[in-house]
């Protein structure tokens, strides 16, 4: 299942589990693993046992489903918001931004309240989130500075500087430029992993509901208002 993120004003897919599962496997009480499933599939890669049941998955495909997730969260969130161009990232870079955003979800914390039985079939499921304010946090405390103290002694090539290039000489200034960048960034994120924030919980309500086929799942729109509670940038 896909699903649209319209945090920061940017439209992007983010891959979550939300796996589907049939009519007849769902109940009131399953319909709250099934939440509790999917959220922990997407933030910690490691759902309990009734959830990989109900869903017909083994622990190995959920941490292939965390992996994806993780590595879409970066590129389409944690890259965007800090202004890396993941293409001229270093692949250990790359990997330990990932590392350093695992670390962040572990904080993410969620708990299914209640579970009431709806008209056709559905489930209204209320969840108690607590949001990791974390990379909110680091933008709003000094990233604007960090951003102007690295320009002030690196550039791109100007437009001028770029005609007298070849284009093996123009990439590699766009790589070496990019490359730095993302490791002040990453420099500038990783200390604060010591003091991970978190806000108030919030209460909201997420609806299981069955398709044409009778398959049971989250909406997208319920999976963006979890997620962008969960983690805030």
């Amino acid at each position: 299942m896909r699903k649209t993120l319209i945090a920061l004003g940017l439209a992007a897919g983010l891959c979550l589990s939300g796996c589907a599962t049939s009519q007849a496997q769902i109940s009131r009480y399953n319909a709250g693993v099934y939440v509790q499933g999917v959220l922990d599939e997407t933030y910690t890669g490691a759902p309990g046992e009734d959830y990989l049941k109900l869903v017909d998955r083994s622990p190995q495909e959920a941490k292939k489903v965390f992996d994806r997730n993780l590595s879409d969260e970066y590129a389409q969130r944690l890259a965007r918001r800090f202004e890396l161009e993941d293409k001229y990232v270093p692949r250990a870079l790359r990997e330990d931004f990932l590392a350093l955003l695992d670390t962040v979800y572990q904080k993410a914390s969620y708990t299914v309240k209640s579970t009431t039985p709806m008209e056709g079939g559905r489930y209204c499921v209320e969840l108690s989130v607590t949001p990791v304010t974390f990379f909110a946090a680091a933008y709003a405390d000094g990233y604007e500075r960090l951003r102007r103290d690295f320009d002030l002694t690196h550039a791109l090539p100007t437009d001028l500087e770029a005609q007298a290039m070849s284009a093996a000489q123009l990439r590699r200034a766009r790589e070496d430029y990019h490359s730095a960048w993302a490791q002040a960034v990453y420099d500038y994120l990783y200390p604060r992993l010591d003091a991970i924030t978190t806000g108030e919980a919030v209460t909201l309500l997420v609806l299981v509901s069955p398709d044409s086929q009778g398959r049971y799942t989250l909406s997208a729109t319920d999976l963006q208002n979890v997620d962008d509670l969960i983690l805030r940038y």
